[in-house]
């Protein structure tokens, strides 16, 4: 995968875009006047990265606002129709809708898709409001749509690359464990811990976990436990320092990850699975390997 300039910055990134940034994301073009607009003009973001809403808390938000009223207002960008597309604020604006509320306080700010995905997905991360797997599909649409490399990702948002790597590795597990996890029946290390096994064996594992509430140690330990069960018979003990080192790949690459080494022969390989090629472009940009055009 080629090499892009670094970025120092999200200002870096948003300016690259041919946006001025100064300051908070979320800082006003207007001296931060506050408008009271009438909700049915406003629509959800486009970039808004919550898929699944907590019905929980959207009931404690909206019996909140039904006594005191939106507090904290929403900010919004103008559309060319009329409407109003929400940066940062959506459980509110759920809320007052819920609430009977017809207009709600909004700071009206001019955004390119650019800035309108970042406010989006940082709001949502400091607020810590996504789950794991909507993390990792907010992070895949911003490198996708957008054209970043994982160390792109990682300086931009200032979290660490094995923390970009391990939310994008989750969205290669099976389907029925992704909603697992969705769902907070599991977390994400347990979704870690599954990565390379065959979609069936992540399933069932998964599900056994759920139903047992099984601890990410304790699953670490069944997956060694199910993988010796399945070994030939004849295998010798594998050497401590291989497994040591398929551990630290693994770790690094979010990807499963086996070495095999035969000193009589002298001879050794390593072998790095991938479910799509998505996964692969990413495996290929950690180690430094440009990408191949197909």
């Amino acid at each position: 995968m080629s090499r892009r300039k670094p970025l120092k910055s999200l200002s870096d990134w948003i300016g690259a875009g041919g946006h001025s940034f100064e300051g908070s994301l979320l800082k006003s073009d207007d001296d931060g006047a506050i408008r009271q607009l009438e909700l049915d003009r406003i629509v959800a973001g486009r970039y808004q990265p919550r898929q699944r809403t907590d019905e929980a808390y959207l009931a404690e938000l909206t019996k909140s606002i039904r006594q005191f009223g939106v507090i904290e207002p929403l900010v919004v960008r103008p559309l060319a129709d009329g409407s109003y597309e929400i940066l940062a604020g959506h459980m509110r604006w759920r809320a007052a809708q819920q609430a009977g509320l017809t207009h709600a306080p909004a700071v009206l700010r001019e955004a390119d898709d650019r800035t309108a995905a970042a406010i989006a997905l940082v709001e949502n991360l400091l607020r810590r409001e996504l789950n794991p797997i909507e993390e990792g599909r907010a992070l895949r649409r911003l490198r996708e749509e957008f054209g970043l490399t994982q160390e792109q990702l990682a300086e931009l948002l200032g979290l660490s690359q094995p923390a970009i790597s391990k939310a994008l590795g989750l969205l290669s597990l099976d389907p029925a464990v992704q909603t697992l996890i969705e769902d907070g029946k599991l977390e994400a290390g347990h979704g870690k811990t599954l990565l390379g096994l065959p979609r069936a064996a992540q399933v069932r594992l998964a599900e056994q976990a759920a139903e047992a509430g099984w601890s990410v140690r304790e699953l670490e330990r069944r997956r060694t436990l199910a993988s010796a069960a399945t070994a030939p018979r004849a295998t010798l003990p594998r050497d401590p320092d291989l497994i040591r080192l398929e551990e630290r790949l693994r770790e690094r690459l979010a990807a499963a990850v086996k070495l095999r080494y035969d000193a009589v022969r002298g001879y050794g390989r390593i072998e790095i699975a991938f479910s799509s090629l998505d996964e692969c472009d990413g495996i290929l940009e950690k180690i430094g390997v440009k990408k191949i055009n197909m």
